[in-house]
């Protein structure tokens, strides 16, 4: 009595502190209306599906929606079609990205073909075509980075500035 006593104390401790597992294996399985809230480089991010499906250690979802909370007060809203994160690393990859970021009252938009997040670097690289706008600026390009740690941005390969009054 006292044995099964433990070993269902065991597993109850064990399922109560699975957060606190980094790289808990998880099957093959898809899941429909899911919502995922989980701590980034200090960031909350918050990621919902209508679907979502585990397969070799990437989580590839549909309409995605996801909200990062800075605790600097930076937030950011991205909606995407398609994705991939990597519980390995927590980097991301979203198709027809579209978002915004909000800092200091300031609100700035963005929307690329193709996105991809580093977040060892906390690095924000946009392909396919991506447009950036602010109150008074729109950027354009072919391709871009967003720096987070610095607040940098880069088009490559040539772009256009457009600034209205």
């Amino acid at each position: 009595m006292i044995l099964a006593v433990a070993v269902g104390a065991f597993y109850l401790w064990r399922d109560l502190h699975l957060g606190a597992m980094k790289n808990v294996p998880l099957p093959d399985i898809i899941v429909e209306d899911i919502e995922i809230e989980r701590e980034v480089n200090g960031k909350t991010w918050i990621i919902i599906s209508p679907r979502a499906e585990h397969k070799e250690g990437v989580i590839y979802g549909s309409s995605v929606d996801i909200t990062i909370k800075d605790p600097n007060g930076r937030d950011t809203h991205i909606y995407a079609d398609k994705s991939t994160f990597t519980r390995e690393n927590n980097d991301i990859t979203l198709t027809n990205g579209d978002g915004t970021m909000t800092e200091k009252g300031k609100t700035y938009e963005m929307q690329s073909g193709f996105v991809e997040y580093d977040a060892k670097g906390e690095i924000w690289n946009f392909s396919q075509g991506v447009v950036l706008n602010s109150e008074n600026m729109t950027i354009s390009g072919d391709a871009g980075r967003y720096e987070t740690l610095s607040g940098d941005c880069y088009i490559t390969n040539g772009g256009t500035v457009t600034w209205t009054n």
